[in-house]
Order: C-alpha cells, then sequence, then structure tokens
C-alpha cells in the first residue's frame, strides 16, 4: 500500500515522499536541502533511502535542490524530454533520466502514469502513482480542472489537488495586475472554490481521501481552503468523517503519514 507524506506544500517549495514499503521515492524537491534533510530526519530517513526524484515542472519551487541532491547524494532526477532540458538550464543539473511525456513506465516497483496539466511552464505534468494496491494522484499547478486531469484521477483511493488562492483575497491583494492575471488563468494556479468543485466531482467518481495543497503564502489561508471544500461538499450532501476524508497540507508539510487507503 502506498503511504504519502508531505513534507511541503506550498508556493515556497514543494516536495511529497511517496513510500510502498521500502521504496522510497519523491515528487518534486523545490525546498533547501537542509530542510528536506531535517524533514526527512524526522520521518526516520535520510536522503540514502529516496531512490529517485519525480519532476512535475521547472518553476523554482519544485526544482530547487535537485542538482545538488544528484551531486551530493546521487539521487537520479526522472522527468519527461522537455521539463528536463529546461531544469537543466536553469540549476546546471547533470544527467537525470527522461520518459516520454505521457507515457507510464515503472519505477522502484511503482507504476507511474504522468499526465499533462495547465500551467505556464514547458510542459508540466501531475503524476498517478499505483503499488498494485493503491492508486495516490498528485495534481498541482493545475490552471484548471481539466477533463484529462480527470480521468487519470479517477480510481485513486487518494488525491493531492492544488486549493492555491482565495479569489477575493488575490484580487484586492498587493500583487500585480500581470501576476494576478497569470494567476487566475487557464495556465496559472486552481482556486480553492475550482478545488472543491473538483472534489465534488472526484468524490462522485468513487475517491473519498483528499488532500489540499499548494496554497499561497499571500492570497490563501489553511482556514480558507479548508471550508470552501467543506462548506460544498456539505451542501451537496457529503459528510465529513462519513463520506470523505479532506486534509489541508501547508508549506511546512502535513503532519502524519497519509496511507493511499
Amino acid at each position: 500500500m502506498l503511504e504519502i507524506n508531505v513534507l511541503a506544500s506550498g508556493s515556497k517549495g514543494n516536495s511529497i515522499l511517496v513510500s510502498s514499503g521500502e521504496k522510497r521515492i519523491l515528487i518534486d524537491c523545490g525546498i533547501p536541502v537542509r530542510t528536506l534533510s531535517k524533514a526527512l530526519k524526522n520521518l526516520g530517513l535520510t536522503f540514502g533511502d529516496i531512490k529517485a526524484v519525480l519532476l512535475t515542472h521547472e518553476h523554482g519551487d519544485h526544482i530547487a535542490s535537485c542538482a545538488s541532491l544528484t551531486q551530493a547524494y546521487n539521487i537520479p532526477m526522472f522527468a519527461n524530454a522537455i521539463t528536463m532540458s529546461a531544469v537543466k538550464r536553469k540549476t546546471g543539473l547533470k544527467g537525470g533520466y527522461y520518459f516520454n511525456e505521457t507515457t507510464p513506465f515503472t519505477l522502484c516497483g511503482m507504476e507511474i502514469r504522468p499526465f499533462r496539466t495547465s500551467h505556464d511552464a514547458v510542459y508540466p505534468v501531475g503524476y498517478s502513482i499505483m503499488d498494485g494496491d493503491s492508486k495516490f494522484t498528485y495534481a498541482t499547478d493545475l490552471g484548471y480542472f481539466s477533463t484529462s486531469v480527470k480521468d487519470m484521477a479517477k480510481g485513486s483511493d487518494l488525491i493531492l489537488i492544488e486549493s492555491n488562492h482565495d479569489v477575493e483575497m488575490l484580487l484586492n491583494g498587493p500583487y500585480p495586475k500581470h501576476l494576478k492575471e497569470r494567476i487566475l488563468s487557464m495556465r496559472g494556479h486552481l482556486s480553492n472554490e475550482s478545488a472543491a468543485k473538483a472534489i465534488r466531482e472526484l468524490l462522485d467518481e468513487g475517491t473519498t481521501r483528499f488532500i489540499l495543497g499548494h496554497l499561497s503564502e499571500h492570497n490563501n489561508t489553511y482556514e480558507l481552503a479548508r471550508d470552501t471544500t467543506l462548506n460544498l461538499l456539505l451542501a451537496s450532501g457529503a459528510t465529513l468523517g462519513k463520506d470523505y476524508e479532506c486534509y489541508v497540507a501547508t508549506q511546512q508539510g502535513l503532519e502524519g503519514t497519509i496511507k493511499a487507503k
């Protein structure tokens, strides 16, 4: 069974630990090496326990420590060829492994299914990961909840989905107009309301366990993200704890291990 530890999720950096027995990989490594090392140590782990890192796209909050992890600890990076080229230009990363855009592959005994997302990066992806017993889907930096993302997420036992911003906070906040427009665009980030509506659809498809992630530091709060989803689901007749489970990950991560099922 897959087990998930959110080490960091937010506008300052992202990294998710996915474990299948003793086999462990990361999705993204967008936090400093020292911070990542401390997070792993809190779980009784070291970098020697990490067999690979899956990169979603080339933005700094997802790749900050990739070159250091490869150089100092020989941890291989995996990304599609278009993203890997961009990562290498930005970080000086040497080596790395390529996969073909959205072609499934096997890594550490887990089946990895990349899927395209809508974000202002060269070829951003999310991942569905399966180990034969369970399925976990990671979907952030979405822009919008597309039919293709929904189709890839179907059948997941656990989904981490972006709930990036509260629209009113963003519109009334200090960001310049061009940045607000970028975030609100189809290649930006998913709002709390859009995330809640997506979760409603996924709940109808049978998924009952969700993690809200990638919250904006300036345009969201833990309470707004959580309450927007909980209130929409309550209005549609779904009860927290009975019909579904919902967690909220922050920049400091999420305490405890979440089992996929």
